[in-house]
């Protein structure tokens, strides 16, 4: 009996180093092509999140006013091209090629026009 006891706390013992220890051997063998591939495209909620981050952080006094303002600013570049890219791409589905290309300069202009609006209430 005492032989059985011995045998099966051996095994235990074993399996219990075994999945202890093979993790350091096969990490080598899982690729990173997964996570890459899927964090590589940004969204619009990841922009605006990482406003609020920045916010939160200006409040808390943790960055300067010029910095918050500045990055701000750059994220929301960021945002209005992101959204341009979409709305352009659902409607340049539908538009035939010249009608693309004055699309296009139509809303560069808007846009333009948008952030020389902006910049005039900042100055």
């Amino acid at each position: 009996m005492d032989y059985v006891f011995l045998i099966i706390g051996s095994l235990v013992i074993i399996t219990c180093f075994y999945f202890i220890i093979s993790p350091f051997f096969t990490a080598g063998e899982i690729s990173a092509a997964g996570p890459e591939t899927e964090g590589e495209k940004l969204t619009i909620e990841q922009v605006y999140s990482a406003v609020n981050e920045l916010e939160m952080d200006f409040l808390m006094k943790k960055i300067t006013r010029e910095d918050f303002e500045k990055l701000k600013e750059n994220y929301q570049l960021l945002a209005a091209e992101m959204v341009k890219e979409e709305t352009q791409g659902r409607k340049m589905e539908h538009l035939p090629e010249n009608k693309k290309k004055i699309k296009d300069a139509e809303a560069e202009a808007e846009i333009l026009r948008e952030l020389k609006m902006l910049r005039q209430q900042k100055g």
